[in-house]
């Protein structure tokens, strides 16, 4: 199985990268978080999920364990394919999913694309045992959420997509989590506006 991945980017879609071992292109699919970090690199280290059936054999890749984790956490759910696990790790991030299943929080899953009410109860139901013992990356993880919660709010108070605020909220939050609510709606009405 291949575990790891570390090669030249030769090609690069928001769901797929070529990637150039010693002349060998590998075709590894990708979550829009990794496409994300990936851009403007010439090279890149990833965390692959090898997939293995009859009939077909992908490379699944990701930017840190953590994502290849849930992604491999997902696949055990009935019903989730690679396809729909992608999608769903492309709709928000793996800590967020891992927050929002342990606070039961139904609103934050079917923002997901092809993630209504009952799939949403459904992954939430499923994932709480598997999830138990996962971490999300910060010890302030309710501080974190209050304020990532307002400052989401804020900027949807004020006419901007949800799901896009919550994306730069969570990647501000990352770079400095103790970035107060007044000063995180800042930089992401800078981000959101530009």
């Amino acid at each position: 199985m291949i575990a790891q991945l570390r090669g030249i980017i030769n090609d690069l879609k928001p769901t797929e990268t070529v990637m150039d071992l010693g002349g060998v292109g590998y075709q590894v699919f990708i979550p829009f978080s990794t496409y994300e970090k990936l851009q403007n690199k010439k090279e890149a280290f990833l965390y692959i999920y090898t997939l293995h059936r009859e009939d077909q054999l992908k490379l699944f890749g990701f930017y840190n364990e953590h994502d290849k984790h849930v992604f491999s956490l997902l696949l055990n759910v009935s019903g989730i394919g690679p396809s729909i696990a992608l999608s769903i790790l492309s709709g928000i991030s793996s800590e967020m999913l891992v927050e929002a299943v342990k606070t039961d929080n139904i609103s934050i899953l079917t923002k997901i694309p092809g993630i209504g009410k009952a799939k949403a109860e459904k992954l939430i139901f499923d994932l709480k045992r598997k999830f138990k013992n996962l971490t999300i990356n910060s010890s302030e993880r309710g501080l974190i959420s209050s304020t990532k919660n307002d400052a989401v709010d804020a900027l949807a108070s004020l006419g901007f997509d949800e799901m896009k605020s919550l994306k730069i909220v969570d990647t501000l939050l990352k770079d400095k989590p103790e970035m107060g609510i007044e000063e995180l709606v800042k930089k992401a009405l800078k981000i959101v506006s530009s």
